[in-house]
């Protein structure tokens, strides 16, 4: 049962930084705790554990225009990222991991902003039948985490840019084009930014589990941990993996 409600949000745009942050908060979580994690990445590509990171994006492209590549955890697709784009990731121990709740704090959000949102499938969120909201899973012994993305003002053009989506997933998905199947909250609520976004999950989060958040500060953390795990994640072995 979780009886205490933490939350943190990160003011570093490093996605290898904030990759490092969410495993170290991993590693940290305490029996009855959740910690609700907020955060954002500059420009960035980040693909899932076990993706070819040649079939997934155009590699050369982000080198040339100065977008990171990154490698996560939790398996799944690649997504792109920039700071119109919150993440969110919600850390409990195994006893305590209710994805189906979790995703009702993020569906709650939508419902506070006016957005009237839907599950589909396991790891998307729709409004008006477009996607704007991705979510990923992960397990390491007792300690698991469920993150995802939530598109604010993304920019599609890059999106489109950047992925590569084969023609038979898209046929698939009945589509022409991945920026086809995706939009931004910006487009349903117009006066919509990434702080009044953060505050609406954070409440609906306290309503969800009945609680108060204590907020954790940068200063209580292994700052010197943290960068251990940043280093890792911004590897060249770590991002191309065996490709």
């Amino acid at each position: 049962m979780v009886e205490k409600l933490t939350y943190i949000e990160s003011g570093n745009t490093s996605p290898y930084y904030n990759l490092a942050l969410e495993k170290y908060l991993l590693l940290h979580c305490r029996k009855g705790e959740c910690i609700l994690y907020l955060w954002r990445n500059r420009r960035t590509v980040v693909v899932g554990r076990n993706q070819n990171v040649w079939k997934e994006c155009r590699v050369e492209l982000l080198e040339e225009e100065d977008v990171c590549l990154a490698r996560r955890l939790s398996g799944g697709g690649a997504v792109y990222q920039d700071l119109g784009n919150l993440n969110f990731t919600f850390l409990v121990k195994r006893e305590d991991y209710d994805v189906e709740r979790q995703t009702r704090v993020i569906l709650n959000a939508s419902e506070r902003l006016g957005v009237h949102a839907s599950k589909s499938g396991r790891n998307d969120i729709l409004a008006e039948g477009k996607k704007f909201s991705g979510h990923a899973y992960y397990e390491c012994g007792d300690s698991c985490y469920h993150h995802g993305t939530l598109m604010v003002c993304v920019d599609l053009d890059r999106l489109s840019r950047y992925l590569t989506v084969s023609e038979e997933k898209l046929r698939l998905k009945g589509i022409d084009s991945v920026r086809a199947r995706v939009m931004n909250l910006k487009d349903l609520v117009p006066e919509l930014t990434t702080g009044s976004l953060k505050r609406n999950i954070l409440e609906a989060c306290e309503e969800m589990y009945g609680l108060r958040a204590v907020r954790m500060e940068m200063q209580e953390l292994d700052q010197e941990a943290i960068a251990g795990e940043q280093e890792r994640f911004a590897s060249a072995s770590w991002i191309f993996g065996k490709n």
